[in-house]
């Protein structure tokens, strides 16, 4: 009788594993999705559609689900769009499940979404919930010509040690290259935050803008909306509002010109 008991207790604990979370810092279970940005990356380059590129940047989701939620039905009203750039903070405090809830809130797109590394997904075990569920902090990839160039800019979360942003990874990935006729750099924190490692600043100015063809910079992290002009150059530095705020841009880019509008929800 007593092998028995332990032995019904044994299965009983082993099926009970699934309902357990063993820490808050736990960078995955058995339902949290792997690879997002390249699943989506993928399914997005399979898009034909038309010449227009239109896109939504958000940010700053943290917490606020019933606001996300809102977002994604007012963007699945949006004709033509084609993705939406989640740039950063889709966590307050850096734990797999703000991040689940999230995707499973964005995952009701009808369009694509690739998510950036905020400073607030970087707390805890953020960042490894992030690379397991998202994949790299710096990243680009190639839509019809225009090629995102997805980075890490949450410099004070490594003491301002000189390698965030990464400006070697940086400078390769917005030089010239074959199949790409304009840049976009995409990113959380803006260069003008003093959360950016302010002795990076002026050389990361100069190589946005330096660089053949770029188009614009998009970031979060603010919680408000702004537009700068970095070195009185041409090229827009663009914040867009925190989701809570129930506001976003949307960015489009016809015949290699780009405009943007501000949306309310």
């Amino acid at each position: 009788m007593k092998a028995i008991f332990y032995l019904l207790l044994s299965l009983l604990l082993f099926n009970a594993c699934d309902l357990i979370e063993y820490s808050p810092n736990q960078a995955f279970d058995r339902n949290t999705p792997r690879d997002l940005n390249q699943k989506h990356i993928a399914r997005l380059v399979q898009n034909s559609g038309d010449d227009t590129i239109r896109f939504a940047l958000v940010g700053d989701s943290q917490r606020a689900y019933k606001d996300a939620s809102d977002f994604v039905e007012t963007a699945n009203n949006k004709k033509g769009l084609d993705f939406v750039l989640l740039a950063g903070d889709i966590s307050d405090f850096g734990l797999l499940n703000e991040m689940e809830w999230i995707d499973k809130i964005f995952s009701k797109l009808n369009a694509p979404y690739i998510g950036v590394i905020g400073n607030h997904d970087m707390v805890a075990n953020g960042e490894n919930v992030f690379k397991r569920m998202y994949g790299k902090l710096n990243f680009s990839f190639i839509y019809k010509g225009i090629k995102f160039v997805c980075h890490n800019t949450n410099s004070r979360e490594v003491n301002f040690d000189g390698n965030v942003p990464d400006m070697p990874w940086l400078k390769s990935e917005l030089g010239p290259s074959a199949g790409v006729d304009a840049y976009i750099a995409v990113a959380h924190v803006p260069p003008f935050s003093v959360d950016f490692d302010p002795r990076l600043e002026a050389s990361y100015v100069n190589l946005i803008n330096s660089s053949p063809n770029t188009l614009a910079a998009l970031y979060a992290h603010n919680h408000s909306e702004e537009v700068r002009y970095p070195n009185d150059q041409a090229i827009p530095y663009l914040v867009t509002y925190n989701i809570g705020r129930r506001q976003f841009l949307l960015i489009e880019i016809i015949e290699g010109r780009l405009k943007y509008e501000s949306v309310k929800y």
